[in-house]
């Protein structure tokens, strides 16, 4: 079956496959409106997709040895294998699956083998047959009836080969032998779970033997965009001397036409631009006796000036995500549908780019994004991360050894070609990269100037330079922006930013990573693109959190995680790390990010005159959208007004006075929603774009208690009872906390209170939460070293010194805890605690009360709906709240802190019939959840949590920031919770 082996050989790549061209589907002649491009609606088209008969086994030699079994496990084509059952499902970050020793792979190489018959659409022995296979991973074999077809690599590229030698009239077979590992493994070492399997389209083309086989096209325009040139390239062609050419418009009608035999050009007068904000497309045609290739074609130039980014003469800026092809139940495969949920969540999110981590996508994508309207960077199948981990710890001085090696060129070139070629025609890439964390040396230089030879029109990127041995002189004068992953906002600004030798536009491909309960810096890196003409955007890490899909639990679906497979070397939940879930329901950090780039924006403010800017790039404001309005008042009383624009031109502020609008007295705060006006595919008409709140005194929420009653105390051996009218307090002397409340003889809460420093650590924490644990902060317990009571005619203060602390470590905190019960039930909570400078900076600080779980109502004034930190909750607003405990959590598949809300001044937490209510003069951050903070921490899971008899309130002081230490900067020193001095106090009532 195998007479040759290719898949241990660095020179060989490929076997039998046909030059690389551009992606099309050729139409038959005279086929029904071709100009629909519908993709497969074509008789020169034989799909072979669906059911193939599939044999698995656990190494090649198995493969070789066993002859084809006659029963057969049924496979679906597109898919992959591991998620059918087959092989071990498995999650890496940066190492290799398997040893470093290329070109060789290990002996127990699992390979699948497909087999399945087919029948060509209207066989014809005067035209030709192309297989083409669209995604493999990771190397493959092909046979058609019996005969040996060729073999391929690089899992994410189109391979075709010409089997019209081998096909016949009536039924065919073909066979394929696809290996798990390859010597191009040493060049996919991408952060994703490891899938094997024919994983995208597979299909014949019939193609007229006299034909266009490749062409290329280009779009300029002129300094005043008021005249394009088309300039079309045919490439290459065979047994025709001319082709007619067909350029329609937008709306199908007829622009020009002509003939060519190699090279022509089309002008379009007055042409309507292709932008992110305009995907308007025109239509070729190129036209055979027996064929007809279409190609949409979006307008538009792309440059880079002045260290800046633009599109059409305008400079813009990259509001991107890192968008993996990720499905938690078909992994690598993706379907048009599967395509359009994200895009549609994305342009919903106030998404312009995409960069396409860290592989090229099917061609479907880039059709969907020419047709929506994105500017993709399109990125070479190429990683070789795991060379810095070769004796386990993270070692970037071994990053260049393959792409300074030159024995490992032939292969990276040929992963540039095949990420640039096939797509160079889709107008929504406006960038190459050149890969991903692999490193800079001679063979990136080559690959780098290959690419600039093959195309000249986008300018290229790529990461890895900064990893390049800076004793040598490599060429970068092809890399044509300075890219980073991760810096801090403080090293951009002071590397970067302010250097006067900057000579090309920076841009973050990598940033605000995204895991669990993030990112909370997304608005300082945002400030810094607003202020820099030089900073030209960037790209969240990452769309999607990768899990798989293993069942589900009360309706909802269980995801898992690297580790949960049983495989040896993994990377646990780093894999979650996305602004949505698997099944594409938005996390926080998704909204935070719609926030940051909404299309309008208050910039300014001279109390009740705003100052507004257009965001957009190429569009007018009044175009777009609408301003509805919102104004709250101190009683609650709120009014409703429109705000309008006329000439609100892209990159230019205007001013609105509200007084002209509204009554500006006793005003509390103002809301603007952008509400969407214009015709969109992928929002409905008024979807909400942003909004901008402009508060001026916030609402005063008391709380009116009962008539005063008479006050009394007894102080115990333990405990000091303090009784007023039906309702008894009691407080432990042991460690200040207040033990139980009584009314009428019935105890309403029966847990003690705690003063408490931790949270359950977020994915962010990842290096805090050791010095948190090492600072005994988990299990801090109060130590009162005195206590005094204080009586007044109305009231009672309960004066404890305490100090916070743990086994072997000083105690962090030291002061007063006082608590002052009135005569009308109130008790007010007072702090005045010193912190141990030497101690870490805190997770947070404030007191825990464990209430019965019936107490499951919520209401507050403060931010939300969303959570909200230091450094995270722009998306959040001002308002008053009503929610449930149940539903103040996030979908994290990983449990950890969620749900807090600072800047708050009123908590309600009630069951119906009793309640507990938290008021203060100053802001303060509360939560409240079923879930304990031991379970919180210890559990890895979502869908093993169990929801308790309790409900847990925190009453913060404060929190740390949230970051994105996970894969990013420490936490801005801003950011951390570490006031020498914490004074606090609130007011609780129970009723």
């Amino acid at each position: 079956m195998l007479e040759k082996q290719f898949h241990e050989n660095m020179e060989v790549q490929h076997v039998n496959l046909m030059p690389r061209r551009a992606f099309y589907i050729p139409y038959q002649r005279g086929e029904a409106d071709y100009r629909l491009e519908t993709r497969y609606n074509t008789k020169n088209v034989t799909l072979l997709n669906g059911d193939w008969h599939f044999e698995y086994f656990n190494s090649l030699e198995a493969c070789l040895n066993q002859p084809q079994q006659i029963k057969k496990d049924i496979l679906p084509v597109p898919s992959v294998w591991n998620l059918y059952g087959y092989d071990q499902i498995q999650y890496l970050n940066t190492q290799y699956p398997i040893s470093f020793d290329p070109p060789y792979v290990p002996k127990y190489n699992p390979c699948g083998r497909y087999t399945r018959s087919f029948e060509l659409s209207s066989y014809d022995m005067q035209s030709d047959y192309h297989l083409n296979f669209e995604g493999v991973a990771s190397a493959f074999y092909v046979w058609i009836n019996d005969q040996f077809v060729g073999y391929s690599q690089i899992s994410h590229s189109i391979s075709e080969f010409d089997i019209s030698k081998f096909v016949r009239d009536g039924e065919n077979t073909i066979q394929v032998l696809v290996l798990k590992y390859s010597d191009g493994t040493y060049f996919e070492d991408q952060d994703m779970f490891r899938h094997s399997g024919i994983f995208r389209d597979v299909y014949i083309l019939k193609r007229a033997q006299s034909r266009v086989d490749d062409f290329k096209i280009e779009t300029h325009l002129n300094d005043d965009l008021n005249k394009a040139t088309i300039d079309v390239n045919l490439a290459r062609k065979q047994g025709l001397d001319q082709v007619e050419l067909h350029l329609y418009n937008p709306y199908g009608e007829l622009v020009s036409s002509t003939q060519a035999s190699e090279q022509c050009r089309f002008t379009v007068n007055k042409p309507q631009l292709w932008s992110a904000e305009s995907p308007v497309l025109y239509t070729l045609a190129i036209t055979t006796a027996q064929e007809v290739i279409t190609q949409k074609i979006g307008i538009r130039e792309v440059k880079i000036r002045d260290n800046q980014f633009y599109i059409n003469g305008q400079s813009i800026k990259l509001r991107g995500t890192n968008h993996h092809d990720s499905d938690p139940k078909t992994g690598y495969t993706i379907n048009e549908t599967q395509f359009m949920r994200d895009l549609e969540l994305m342009k919903q999110g106030n998404f312009n780019a995409i960069r396409t981590a860290h592989y090229p996508k099917s061609p479907l994508f880039y059709e969907l994004t020419d047709q929506y309207g994105f500017y993709v960077m399109s990125e070479a199948d190429l990683e070789t991360h795991g060379v810095v981990r070769l004796y386990g710890e993270e070692n970037t001085e071994h990053f260049n050894i393959i792409t300074d090696d030159p024995k490992y060129q032939t292969a990276i070139i040929e992963r540039i070609e095949a990420s640039i070629i096939p797509l160079k025609n889709y107008s929504s890439i406006v960038s190459w990269s050149m890969g991903n964390e692999s490193g800079y040396g001679v063979n990136m230089v080559e690959g780098l100037a290959r690419a600039k030879e093959l195309d000249v029109t986008r300018p290229l990127h790529y990461e890895g330079t900064l990893h390049r041995d800076k004793s040598k002189d490599y060429d970068l004068s092809n890399v044509e922006m300075i890219s980073r992953m991760y810096p801090s906002p403080e090293e951009i600004e002071t590397t970067y930013l302010k250097n006067p030798n900057l000579d090309k536009p920076f841009i973050l491909c990598e940033y605000a990573h995204a895991m669990g309960n993030s990112p909370g810096d997304l608005h300082d890196y945002q400030k810094l693109v607003e202020a820099y003409d030089s900073f030209i955007g960037g790209f969240v890490w990452e769309w999607c959190d990768h899990g798989i899909q293993t069942g589900v639990k009360d309706g909802k679906p269980i995801f898992r995680y690297g580790g949960d497979f049983g495989e040896r070397l993994h990377d646990g939940n780093f894999c979650v790390d996305g602004i949505v879930s698997p099944d594409r329901i938005p996390h926080e950090g998704y909204y935070e990010f719609k926030h940051e780039h909404r299309p309008l924006k208050v910039i300014a403010q001279d109390e009740y005159q705003l100052t507004l800017r257009n965001q957009l790039d190429f569009t007018h404001i009044e175009d777009y959208l609408s301003v509805e309005a919102t104004a709250t008042y101190l009683n609650g009383k709120r009014q409703t007004f429109e705000v309008t624009f006329t000439k609100f031109a892209p990159h230019t502020t205007q001013n609105i006075d509200l007084s002209d609008y509204i009554n500006i007295n006793e005003l509390s705060d103002v809301m603007l929603h952008y509400k969407l006006e214009c015709t969109d595919k992928l929002r409905p008409a008024h979807f909400e774009l942003g909004y901008d709140q402009i508060v001026y005194q916030r609402q005063s929420m008391t709380y009116q208690n009962t008539k005063p009653s008479s006050i009394a105390y007894k102080d115990d051996i333990h405990t000091i009872h303090v009784s007023i009218g039906d309702w008894i307090y009691t407080f432990n002397k042991i460690d200040a906390s207040l033990k139980t409340v009584a009314h009428e003889g019935v105890i309403v809460m029966n847990q003690k209170t705690e003063n408490n420093l931790w949270r359950a650590p977020t994915d962010n924490d990842i290096n805090a939460k050791q010095e948190w644990a090492y600072a005994g902060y988990k299990d801090i317990t109060t130590r009162v070293h005195d206590y005094r009571i204080v009586e007044n005619k109305s009231d009672v203060s309960l004066v404890f010194d305490i100090a916070l602390v743990n086994e072997a470590v000083p105690p962090v905190l030291s002061g007063t805890l006082t608590w002052t019960i009135q005569n009308d039930g109130t008790l007010t909570v007072n702090y005045d605690l010193a912190k141990d400078t030497l101690a870490p900076f805190l997770p947070r600080f404030g007191l825990a009360m464990t209430l019965p779980s019936n107490y499951e109502q919520v209401e507050y004034y403060g931010n939300g709906p969303y959570s909200s930190y230091q450094d995270k909750g722009v998306a959040t607003y001002l308002d008053y709240f009503e929610t449930t405990v149940t539903d103040n959590v996030s979908n994290d598949i990983k449990p950890q802190e969620s749900g807090s809300h600072n800047q708050t001044t009123f908590v309600k937490v009630s069951n119906g019939r009793n309640a507990m209510v938290l008021t203060s003069g100053d802001t303060f951050s509360f939560n409240t959840t079923h879930y304990s903070l031991n379970q919180l921490t210890h559990t890895s899971h979502k869908d093993e949590l169990e929801v308790e008899d309790y409900t847990y309130l925190y009453i913060d002081y404060a929190q740390s920031g949230i970051g994105s230490n996970s894969c990013g900067p420490e936490l801005n020193e801003a950011y951390r919770l570490n006031d020498t001095q914490l004074k606090f106090n609130f007011k609780l009532n129970f009723e």
